[in-house]
């Protein structure tokens, strides 16, 4: 018997944790269909896979016209910004139909489940977590432990053990830096005096002259960010001759921009356990209060979690560290997704 899985994610971070799976479904006798949003196409086009687009957005009866559509035995979905993964398992809640949800990052737990018809005391999802320090947290906040099921982060297994992400290591250019932007209410900053990304630039200008050195600055923006007033007076105001500031083009490959640069540096978000993958070094700015399991994460990865001030940038930026990290971390997330997932399926 070959059974049916419907597999569907709008957010890049969810579609990143998703499509690690791909390669590993095909050696089992699955019927995949897979739904994808248009954050996360790039994933799928590169391996020239069949999918079908869906909006971050949808009607609750147009989740249930896909899901008599598709009839899967099981729904595998990220965690999106938007209600569409969520419609999609409030149809697979109604119909009895097993769900499978893989969280991607460390945060925002109970907002994942914003669109849910059904309550924490009612949810038969089973919920693939990073560590035990995120099923604490999320037990904290009312899921309940049956729910949750320990099985690593499927995209940092696949980076950080078994692509081939730290070639090209010393190929980078001297004090070249990549800056990695993010909606600030997305890391949880919404009040605030002076824009972080301010305070950088004001102690790259400082180290410039103390260092009587030139320093280039690449700002990409998060893909569901847009260009502000703000980021683009601040790169006229602090572009100078020994200081070059310029923003990516969307267009432009992260991996290519992470291997030409010789720092890394933003907030929080995925990317950065990609540059830590690549053996580059990579510093985050603590602008705002993160979760115990993400700061242990970061460490584990080799990522510098740094107060986002001038004295704080200067002295870690001028304090070299080294560009490894330990063997095998964030080992098993692919393996025990995929066995979660034949053991739904009844195939283990």
């Amino acid at each position: 018997m070959q059974y049916k899985v419907m597999m569907a994610f709008d957010d890049p971070g969810g579609g990143l944790a998703v499509t690690s799976l791909l390669e590993r479904l095909r050696q089992h006798e699955i019927d995949l269909e897979i739904y994808c949003g248009k954050l996360s196409e790039k994933f799928l086009e590169k391996e020239n896979r069949v999918y079908n687009k869906i909006d971050s957005m949808i009607t609750r009866e147009y989740a249930a016209g896909i899901m008599q559509n598709v009839r899967p035995d099981l729904l595998i979905t990220g965690t999106g910004g938007g209600n569409a993964e969520q419609e999609l398992r409030n149809e697979a809640f109604q119909k009895n139909i097993k769900s499978i949800v893989i969280l991607d990052f460390w945060k925002d737990y109970a907002r994942r489940w914003l669109y849910a018809s059904y309550s924490l005391s009612e949810m038969r999802d089973k919920i693939c977590v990073m560590d035990e320090f995120t099923k604490d947290e999320m037990t904290a906040e009312n899921f309940l432990e049956r729910n949750i099921i320990v099985t690593g982060h499927p995209y940092l297994d696949k980076i950080f053990n078994f692509s081939k992400n730290n070639s090209g290591k010393n190929n980078f250019r001297k004090n070249h830096i990549l800056f990695l932007s993010q909606p600030l209410h997305i890391i949880g900053l919404k009040d605030y005096k002076i824009h972080p990304l301010k305070t950088f630039l004001e102690s790259l200008k400082r180290m410039s002259s103390e260092n009587k050195s030139e320093y280039s600055l690449n700002i990409k923006l998060h893909p569901s960010e847009e260009m502000s007033s703000e980021i683009e007076e601040l790169k006229k105001t602090y572009d100078s001759e020994y200081l070059r500031i310029k923003f990516a083009d969307k267009s432009s490959s992260l991996k290519d921009m992470i291997l030409e640069s010789e720092i890394i540096t933003g907030y929080n978000t995925i990317a950065m356990f990609e540059s830590r993958a690549m053996n580059r070094r990579t510093i985050s700015l603590k602008v705002a209060p993160i979760r115990n399991s993400l700061s242990i994460a970061m460490k584990t990865a080799g990522i510098e979690v740094i107060n986002a001030d001038e004295v704080s940038i200067i002295e870690c930026i001028n304090n070299s560290k080294p560009e490894s990290y330990g063997k095998e971390i964030f080992k098993g997330g692919i393996d025990n997704c995929i066995k979660l997932i034949l053991s739904e399926l009844n195939l283990n």
